[in-house]
C-alpha cells in the first residue's frame, strides 16, 4: 500500500476539511485538549492491545503528553499550528468514519496510521525540543 498516495487523499479528504476546523475550535480550548486525550487514550487501550495500531501508540502517546503539558500551560514553546496540526490528526483519529472507515478488517487503521505517522515526523522538531524541556524539567 503505497502510504503517501493515502496520506494525499486524506489531506484532501472532507474528513481530515472537518477535523482540522474541529482542531482550530479546540485549540483555544485546554478541557477541550484533555478531554480529546481521554478520547485517544481510551481508544488505545481499546483497540491498540493486538492491532497495527500498536505500530504508532508510542507517537500518539508522545504527542499527547507534549499536547498535555500545552493544555495545563505548562508548556508553550511550541508554535500554534502545530498545536492545531496535532489535535487535528487526534481527532481523525478518533473518528470512526474517516477515509478508511476503522471497522473494516485489516485496512481500518491504515490511513490513521499514514496520517499519525505523518503529524509526528511533520512535528519532529517541536517533539525534540519538547522531550529537551521534559528532560530538564525533571533534572531540576
Amino acid at each position: 500500500m503505497d502510504t503517501s498516495n493515502i496520506l494525499q487523499k486524506i489531506l484532501d479528504s472532507i474528513f481530515y476539511s472537518s477535523s482540522l476546523k474541529k482542531a482550530s475550535r479546540i485549540s483555544k480550548n485546554a478541557v477541550g485538549i484533555l478531554t480529546l486525550l481521554k478520547g485517544v487514550l481510551t481508544k488505545i487501550q481499546k483497540e491498540g492491545k493486538n492491532t497495527i495500531l500498536q505500530s504508532i501508540s508510542s507517537k500518539l502517546m508522545t504527542l499527547g503528553k507534549l499536547l498535555k503539558f500545552y493544555a495545563t500551560g505548562d508548556y508553550r514553546a511550541i508554535d500554534l499550528k502545530n498545536v492545531v496540526i496535532i489535535i487535528t490528526a487526534f481527532v481523525y483519529f478518533l473518528s470512526p468514519i474517516d477515509l478508511i472507515p476503522d471497522f473494516i478488517p485489516m485496512l481500518g487503521f491504515a490511513d490513521d496510521i499514514a496520517l499519525v505517522s505523518f503529524v509526528f515526523n511533520s512535528v519532529a522538531e517541536e517533539i525534540e525540543k519538547f522531550e529537551t524541556w521534559l528532560m530538564n524539567r525533571d533534572i531540576s
